[in-house]
């Protein structure tokens, strides 16, 4: 629990960093894209299932189930993974109609994304070459790696879609209370 904190705290800290250093360099500013916010929403979804799906196959590896129950719940993961890498596609192709933050999400998500479908590759691959070894701590240590790693991309992914939602809602009461726009040098 003390590590989802750090990195939930570190993801934060990074995002208002890059927005601080944004604001000094003196970039304008462009509003949120309401397509990447859509689409980032969505990769939560479908992270959450990997995650889910992760959890479950890393539980296997501390029962007795057979290799093929361990290749059937990888094909789940790698389904969820491909359909964040379509996500991940339209995200890149629609990056330059989003806000500073909203790029500087999908600039993270990509990369978390490619080390995610790299691992489960290779975990999937060790797999296919040894079939009889699912206890053996190799195959144990791709599997728990996986299910960290999916997670931490889940984390992250959910706290953009929560600061992008948390946003939204101050710019509402903003305008509902009728507050001075405030020029920012972003």
């Amino acid at each position: 629990m003390k590590i989802q904190s750090m990195f939930r705290n570190f993801s934060l800290a990074a995002l208002a960093l890059a927005l601080a250093t944004g604001t000094s360099i003196g970039y304008a500013q462009a509003a949120d894209s309401e397509q990447i916010s859509n689409l980032l929403s969505q990769a939560k979804s479908h992270a959450v299932l990997a995650e889910d799906d992760a959890a479950k196959l890393e539980s296997y590896t501390r029962s007795k189930v057979n290799w093929k129950l361990h290749a059937e719940q990888l094909n789940r993961i790698k389904e969820h993974v491909n359909e964040l890498g379509q996500l991940n596609k339209q995200l890149s192709d629609s990056r330059s109609e989003g806000s500073p933050w909203q790029q500087m999400a999908i600039d993270q998500v990509d990369v978390r994304l490619r080390e995610m479908a790299d691992l489960l590759t290779a975990t999937i691959e060790h797999l296919n070459d040894n079939q009889s070894r699912v206890h053996m701590q190799a195959y144990r240590d791709y599997v728990k790696t996986n299910c960290e790693l999916t997670s931490r991309i889940a984390k992250m992914i959910d706290d953009f879609v929560d600061y992008d939602e948390a946003k939204s809602r101050a710019e509402s009461l903003e305008q509902k209370l009728e507050l001075p726009v405030v020029a920012s040098s972003m």
